[in-house]
Order: C-alpha cells, then structure tokens, then sequence
C-alpha cells in the first residue's frame, strides 16, 4: 500500500443524509451519532491529505421525476422518491456542508445506483490517478457502501472499508454488515487503523 496509488472514497456523503435538516438525515442520526461518524470523516480527510491520499466524493444525485428508478421503484430508492431526498440542483444533493471539503478533492458526478461504479466514470478516475488501494466510507453501510465495495473488490483493487466513517439506518444493520459481510469482500478498519497501516508500508 502507498499514499501514492491510494484514495479515500466517501459515498453518498449528500445533505440529505449527513447535514441536520436533511430529507433522510433523521433515519441515520442515530448512527451517525454514536460512531461519531461526521468527525471521523473530517479526521480522515485532513489526515489523508497530510499523507498525499486523494480524496473522492460520490454523492448519490436523481433527477426531479427520478427516471433513473425506472417506473415503479421499491426498496430503498421507494423511500429516496417518496422523501424527494438527493434531487438535483438541490441543497440536498450537494456533498454535505458538515464536510470540510478542499478544491484539491475529486467530485464524481452521476451516481444514481446503489453501487458507486454503476452510473459514473468512478473507475476512470481511479485508472488515471493510478489508484489501486481504496478505502471505503459513507452511507449507507449496508447498501451503497457494500455495493461498491463489492464491485472495487471484483476489480482486483485493495478495498478497505472504514468502520467509523459509515452509517445506516440502525445499529443491528451495521453491525451485521461490518461483523460479517464487509470482511469477505474487503479489509475493514478504523480510519485510525486505515492511516497507521500506510504509515507501516514499505517503501513502494
């Protein structure tokens, strides 16, 4: 692992979930609360950047009619329409206020799936940076965070996913998705943990 050819990726990190007054903020307070997870995030980046890890953001983003769902959405894109959450153009959309993002962090546009990958040009990005090792964090734990984290793994990228960096919508949900799916298909840490093995690398 080296700084170099490694990034954070912070998915669907929008208003609407991370930021009070968000159309979906209530449904993750909870969580986002008891991980310390908005803090975690800032910590992460600032210490990130210090180490020279890029940093991207992938905010979730539909059109007002939500096309992209198709004609009869279900599951968790039902609950995203019915709210009116992650609108273009929107405050809600934006990566969230509470973030303290820099102009040297990539925002990846078109994120209108669950995986981070789907929809955007996400893995060009990685391919012209060089990027091989990526470390996950964001929301949710258990949909959009497991969905990519499926597919970088599937890619043969080095995944690692940030246990204090993610929320979802109640903490049985995160356990079981950090306990026992996040680690068949990536590394999971602490963002601490994340940090000190990049300090702990060899030398490329």
């Amino acid at each position: 692992m080296d700084p170099e050819n490694s990034a954070v990726i912070l998915v669907d990190d929008d208003n609407d979930f991370l930021t009070e007054g968000g159309k979906l903020h209530g449904a993750v307070k909870q969580v986002l609360e008891s991980n310390n997870v908005v803090s975690n995030i800032n910590d992460l980046m600032k210490r990130a950047r210090e180490k020279g890890i890029m940093i991207i953001h992938v905010p979730i983003i539909f059109s007002s009619d939500y096309h992209e769902m198709g004609d009869n959405p279900y599951g968790i894109f039902k609950v995203v329409k019915d709210t009116g959450a992650f609108q273009r153009e929107t405050w809600g959309a934006k990566v969230a206020d509470v973030l303290e993002v820099q102009d040297s962090d990539i925002i990846v546009d078109g994120k209108s799936a669950t995986c981070a990958f789907a929809t955007t040009d996400l893995k060009a990005v990685l391919d012209k940076h060089g990027i091989k090792t990526i470390a996950l964090g964001g929301l949710l734990t258990n949909i959009c965070i497991e969905s990519t984290m499926r597919t970088a793994y599937d890619q043969g990228l080095e995944v690692y996913t940030l246990t204090d960096c993610s929320a979802t919508l109640g903490d049985e949900q995160q356990r079981t998705a950090i306990e026992l799916d996040w680690p068949m298909f990536s590394k999971p840490v602490t963002h601490d943990e994340f940090l000190k093995a990049l300090d702990m690398a060899p030398a490329a």
